[in-house]
Formats: structure tokens, C-alpha cells, sequence
């Protein structure tokens, strides 16, 4: 077999090509299950490489394997979409998606030319997995209504699909915001649900007779400063994170409104604080409500879980950046507030997903963009690549599904529930 730093080289031989690659995604920025153009130029270089794939998994979503061994399955997974500019100016990768895409087909590539796989019973499946991003709700209900898709996200789908069965391992990694370091390693992601209450009063004249109608924003208002408070009876450990917004207040400046729309993620870094949560928000909502003598329906969609990382793979991850970085340059064991899909395959499999600097300018804003190409494209790819090495190499260092078909199960019959 290779030495690592042989297989390393076939990551610098692509270097030129890897920077360019990264700027044509970058510029290909399309919405969760919009990313038609995305997969193509995916799809186009697969063809180029001899590399089979599955293409419109989940409406947009790709799927390589190489390998033909029945042993270990590693699986790779990197997000596709991209996020509306806030100037309206189309769409932005403001969270680093492309980065991901780009990373995954340079691993790809340097396992396929180095023949690597050929010399182990193992596979390495990639899956560049669309609609991370959980937003453009009309647009995906719409698909799920004509039965292109069951659920909102793409990971979700694909596991209802089945696409992840006989997977061992997911890997991942991600771009972070830390500036003075390199990486991070073990870090959290929150789970959330999303809540959406209509409150439903009577209209009345609001100069003439107020007093006959039931201000559903006067409900909506007393609910956002019960949930405020709600914050305060959890530990900050828990990641609690609760921020409503009216979507819809209804009514006329001489309407008492009649019908107001409060929404909002429900977020925490366990499940069972996110479950709790859950209970004492709509509490502050049917309250609130009653209070006013309004009718209140709350709807509830699961969002994503929490993040649990595997801590054994996790420490081949970081023996592999130690290869790059002093460990100075590595943030241990982070605590965020965002969330993402992967939460859910973390829920089943062994998962993890590292972090790596730079960027500069805000996530989620059309300042973002890459500053650092070395480490976002070339070094990152590397300690992907070496730990992918690890995992073919040292039985020791692999870890396994539990429970597999049961976790499932149990899954897709909460993300199947109907409140």
C-alpha cells in the first residue's frame, strides 16, 4: 500500500486544478433542490474520471462509490445548496458548501489515481447531498405534495431512500469562523424543531368598537415575551436558542387583526432538552393565548437533530491535523448554535464532522468568501485523505453502526409524525 504522504501527492499534483474547481462551484451557487447545475458539473467530472455514480437522488443529489470490497463502507458527504443574497441579487455558497463539493471530489480523485482502493476489501461512497439548508419551504412542499420527496432536507430523504444502509462511517467537515486557529475537532451542532402558531381572534372597528374584537397581536406579542423568558429556565450548556418572528400580523390600521402567524426554531444541544423545550413553548403559546380568549393551533416540524460526534473517529481526525497544525491550532470540542442534517445521520451512524478556517466575512452574508485557499482546499482535503488512509489501513481506528435497522426505524417514525 501507499505511504500517506505518497497519497498526500496526488492532492498537490491537482493543486492548480483543485483552486479552480473551488472558484467554478463557488460561482454555481443554486438553492436546496434547484441544483441542477451544480450536479451536472459534478456528474461531468465523474464521467471525465470513469467514476459511476447515481445522479437524482432525492430530485438533485449524486452518489459515487469506488471500491468493490464488501468490508468496511466509509461514506463522505458533502452539502451542494447555496443561500439567497441578501441584496436579491440571486444566491450566495455564504456558508461554504462548494468548499465541501470541492473537497470531496479532490479526495475522490486522488483515491481513484493512486488505486488504493483496489488494495483493500473496503468502499468509499461520496454523497453530495442537496437542500442542507433549511429554507424555501413553499418550493419543497411543493415537491413533496407531487411525491418528489418526503421530507425537506436531503439527508433526511436519502435515508428514507435507504441510500445510507451498509454505510460503517460518515465523514464530513465544514468551514468555521475561528480566526488564529486552523480546526476544530469534536464540535456540536443543535438540534431544532420548527414551531409555526396561528392565533385566530375576532375582528372588530379599532376606533369604534375594539372592544368587541380579540387582538390575535396582542396574543402573538404576550407569547414572544413569555418565550423570552423561557430562555432563562435552561443552562447555557443546553444551547438553548429561541427567536420568533411574526410572519404574519394581519388585520388593517382600523381592523383589530384577526388572524396573526408566530414562528420559530426551537433549538438545543440534546435531545431531551430540545423535547422539553418543545413542551414549554407551546405551553407560553396555548397560555398566552387563553389569556386573551384566542384560539391557538400549533403546527410542528421536525427540523434537525443534534450533532453527537463519534469521539473515536474524531481522534484519528485529529492525530491526522497534528500532521499540518500545532495542536494550538486546534479548537477542541465547540459548542454551536446552528444546525445541520448531518445531526440526523449522527443519530445512526458514526459521524463526524471537522471544522476548518479560512474565510473571511460573515456566514449566511454576501461577505463571505474564501481568504485562505491552502488550508480551505489543499490542507483540509489532506486530513480527510489521511484519515480515510487510517480507516483502511488500522481496523483498530474503524467504528460501527448500533442498533442500525432499530435507530431507523425509530427515526423515520418521528420525522413521519403528524401533530
Amino acid at each position: 500500500m501507499l505511504t500517506k504522504e505518497e497519497l498526500f501527492s496526488f492532492i498537490e499534483k491537482e493543486k492548480q486544478a483543485i483552486f479552480q474547481r473551488g472558484e467554478t462551484f463557488f460561482h454555481c451557487a443554486e438553492l436546496g433542490f434547484k441544483e441542477v447545475g451544480t450536479a451536472k458539473k459534478i456528474t461531468d467530472l465523474l464521467d471525465e474520471w470513469g467514476v459511476s455514480f447515481q445522479k437524482e437522488v432525492g430530485v438533485t443529489g449524486v452518489i459515487a462509490t469506488i471500491g468493490r470490497g464488501d468490508g468496511y463502507h466509509i461514506a463522505f458527504v458533502a452539502d451542494i445548496d447555496a443561500l439567497p443574497r441578501k441584496d436579491g441579487m440571486g444566491n450566495i455558497h455564504s456558508c461554504g458548501h462548494s468548499i465541501q463539493t470541492t473537497m470531496a471530489l479532490s479526495v475522490l480523485k486522488a483515491l481513484k489515481d493512486s488505486e488504493i482502493m483496489e488494495q483493500t476489501d473496503c468502499r468509499a461512497s461520496f454523497f453530495f447531498t442537496p437542500g442542507e439548508e433549511y429554507i424555501d419551504f413553499k418550493y419543497r412542499d411543493e415537491l413533496i405534495a407531487a411525491g418528489k420527496l418526503e421530507f425537506r432536507s436531503g439527508k433526511q430523504n436519502m435515508i428514507a431512500l435507504g441510500c445510507f444502509d451498509g454505510v460503517d462511517c460518515v465523514l464530513s467537515a465544514h468551514a468555521n469562523g475561528d480566526e488564529g486557529t486552523k480546526f476544530d475537532v469534536g464540535s456540536t451542532l443543535a438540534g431544532f424543531m420548527a414551531k409555526k402558531a396561528v392565533f385566530i381572534g375576532r375582528a372588530a372597528h379599532s376606533g369604534a368598537a375594539p372592544h368587541l374584537g380579540r387582538n390575535t397581536l396582542h396574543g402573538a406579542s404576550l407569547a414572544m415575551n413569555a418565550i423570552s423568558f423561557l430562555k432563562d429556565q435552561f443552562a447555557p450548556e443546553k444551547g438553548l436558542r429561541l427567536n420568533p418572528v411574526l410572519t404574519e400580523c394581519g388585520g388593517s390600521v382600523n381592523v383589530i387583526p384577526d388572524r396573526t402567524v408566530l414562528e420559530t426554531y426551537v433549538r438545543a444541544n440534546d435531545n431531551e432538552t430540545l423535547f422539553e423545550a418543545c413542551k414549554r413553548v407551546d405551553s407560553c403559546l396555548e397560555h398566552c393565548a387563553k389569556a386573551l380568549e384566542l384560539e391557538c393551533f400549533i403546527t410542528n416540524t421536525t427540523g434537525y437533530l443534534p450533532l453527537k460526534q463519534s469521539e473515536k473517529l474524531n481522534k484519528t481526525v485529529r492525530e491526522n491535523m497534528l500532521l499540518f497544525c500545532g495542536p494550538e491550532e486546534i479548537v477542541e470540542n465547540p459548542v454551536s448554535g446552528a444546525s445541520g442534517d448531518v445531526g440526523d445521520l449522527s443519530f445512526l451512524i458514526p459521524t463526524i464532522q471537522f471544522g476548518f478556517s479560512g474565510i473571511k466575512g460573515r456566514f449566511h452574508d454576501d461577505s463571505f468568501e474564501v481568504s485562505d485557499y491552502e488550508n480551505c482546499y489543499l490542507t483540509s482535503a489532506k486530513i480527510m485523505l489521511g484519515t480515510i488512509y487510517d480507516l483502511l489501513k488500522e481496523k483498530g481506528a474503524r467504528a460501527y453502526p448500533k442498533e442500525y435497522k432499530q435507530r431507523k426505524k425509530d427515526y423515520l417514525c418521528m420525522l413521519r409524525r403528524k401533530d
